[in-house]
């Protein structure tokens, strides 16, 4: 498996290597691939690194502070989402959080440098190795003993290259962000969240004790009373799934031919009642 490795500017660029040698140490038949310099970059993507991107089966992005705004980034990124499913285009966070992450790296699942994170990201690449991916305790055991390696590795880069110390996203741009999210959430319609199949048992059991408080058979018109009043919120729910599931329409029509009413019962039933000794 070819996983092609993403970064820009110094200490991402230091994160980049660190990860391409400890890769294969964890998973043997991955295959990543790291370009040194920018200089190569700039030069060589028409070739080896435009290929590299069409051939990988897993990106992973080395995100930090200085490049999260990165063109290189952006468009290497773009460049892999077209081929692979999201799930498999990793933007690993370092020294920054998920909320500090806007435009287009915000619709891939990201993740911040954590023993919990990296595991998972592991896990993903070695699902994707078919006969040759390890058992998962195998993995497990594999990744315990590599991964203090690694974390002692970047944690060192981290400390010994500066990264800008100022705020990755103003305030006032999260809170828009915030604002937006609300907005969008609000504008969703409700059944978005509902199953039809939840609304068709609900309308069944309704019909069902409407009949069986209808035959007095358990109680009485009170309850009727309050089953009509229930039947307006019930279908104007209804009303909503309607028109795409049948079996929701067919049994709106049934609610509103419902009655409300206690059956009378025959009369010779009462004049049998009125013959009883007690």
């Amino acid at each position: 498996m070819r996983v092609f490795i993403s970064w820009s500017g110094e200490q991402s660029r230091a994160v980049a290597e660190a990860i391409r040698d400890w890769l294969p140490r964890v998973l043997q038949s991955v295959v990543p691939y790291f370009t040194p310099t920018d200089i190569e970059k700039g030069t060589r993507w028409s070739t080896d690194i435009a290929q590299e991107l069409e051939q990988a089966q897993v990106g992973v992005l080395c995100i930090t502070r200085e490049n999260i705004s990165s063109d290189w980034i952006l468009f290497e990124a773009g460049a892999l989402s077209k081929s692979l499913d999201k799930g498999h285009v990793c933007p690993i966070l370092f020294g920054i959080t998920p909320t500090d992450l806007s435009g287009p790296l915000k619709q891939f699942q990201a993740t911040e440098f954590s023993k919990p994170d990296f595991h998972k990201l592991i896990g993903v690449i070695n699902s994707g190795l078919g006969d040759r991916r390890l058992p998962p305790k195998t993995l497990d055991a594999v990744f315990e003993k590599w991964w203090p390696d690694l974390e002692n590795r970047v944690s060192e880069i981290l400390n010994a290259i500066a990264a800008p110390t100022e705020p990755v996203r103003r305030d006032r741009e999260l809170i828009e962000e915030i604002l937006s999210l609300v907005r969008a959430t609000s504008l969703r319609t409700p059944t978005e969240h509902l199953n039809p199949r939840a609304v068709e048992d609900l309308l069944e059991r309704f019909i069902v004790l409407h009949d069986d408080q209808a035959q007095a058979e358990s109680g009485y018109q009170d309850v009727l009373d309050q089953l009509k009043e229930m039947s307006r919120s019930i279908a104007h729910i209804a009303k909503r799934f309607a028109e795409r599931n049948p079996a929701v329409a067919k049994s709106l029509e049934r609610i509103h031919a419902l009655s409300f009413r206690v059956a009378k019962k025959n009369s010779s039933s009462d004049d049998e009642d009125d013959e009883l000794p007690f």
